[in-house]
């Protein structure tokens, strides 16, 4: 799977665009979806992939490299490091349900009902929800 499907910013998200691409791919690694060693696409390529301006990425990728993530291998380009640090799966957790309540708050905060907004996540059980079906 490339890093282009994995990630997807979205510019009315209240996080900063460089923050998005630096939690998806982290979540991206933790999950296995990019092995160790894996090649990421250049900051310029990514950039341009997404919209954005290749100092966002690069802001990204150096954050991730600086917590041990990714390691540049300077020319030879951007890789997910051998030995990625460890996972916490409780923090992980914890992230995804304080993200999600968050999300829905401020659905519910625009009108929306319970309801709906169930009835619109059950759509989206697999892959990415900002691409409709």
């Amino acid at each position: 799977m490339s890093v282009e499907t994995l990630i997807a910013v979205d510019h009315a998200f209240e996080t900063p665009p460089y923050q998005q691409i630096v939690d998806q791919l982290r979540a991206a690694i933790e999950r296995g979806a990019l092995a160790p060693g894996a090649a990421l696409p250049t900051v310029r390529q990514l950039a341009d992939d997404l919209g954005v301006a290749p100092n966002t990425v690069a802001r990204a990728y150096a954050d991730l490299q600086a917590e041990g993530w990714l390691r540049s291998e300077g020319r030879r380009g951007t890789r997910v490091a051998e030995k990625t640090p460890a996972v916490d799966r409780r923090a992980r957790a914890n992230a995804l349900v304080e993200s999600v309540a968050q999300f829905v708050a401020g659905l519910r905060h625009r009108g929306y009902t319970s309801e709906e907004i169930a009835h619109v996540l059950a759509r989206y059980p697999q892959g990415n929800p900002f691409k409709r079906r």
